[in-house]
């Protein structure tokens, strides 16, 4: 993946975690008990999607060839991501789907 889609996938991973985290710290310094529904659903979200990424070795990350030292770190990355909707991964999936689509349709220009 060039430069620049990388560059897009992480603006959107970063702008996507930063308000997952501060939801999460918004949360984190109410008591429990009042909490709303929203908010304990956000956090059940959080941890199932994490979870299930971490179980089945999930990293949205690979699949952009965006690699970290750490793999765990993009696979539970990619379980935050997950928790805020399908909207984020869409996103996520069109820039790299497109990146592909293009470097195919450049190939196939230089043969003719």
């Amino acid at each position: 993946m060039d430069i620049f889609k990388t560059i897009a996938v992480l603006s959107v991973v970063i702008e996507s975690l930063t308000n997952t985290l501060l939801f999460l710290l918004n949360i984190f310094t109410k008591p429990f008990k009042i909490w709303s529904e929203e908010e304990k659903r956000g956090v059940v979200a959080i941890f199932l999607s994490t979870v299930i990424t971490l179980g089945i070795n999930l990293n949205i990350f690979e699949i952009a060839n965006i690699k970290f030292t750490f793999p765990v770190i993009g696979t539970i990355l990619t379980g935050l991501l997950f928790a805020r909707g399908a909207n984020v991964i869409k996103d996520i999936f069109d820039i790299i789907y497109y990146t592909k689509v293009e470097k195919k349709t450049l190939k196939y220009e230089k043969k003719e």
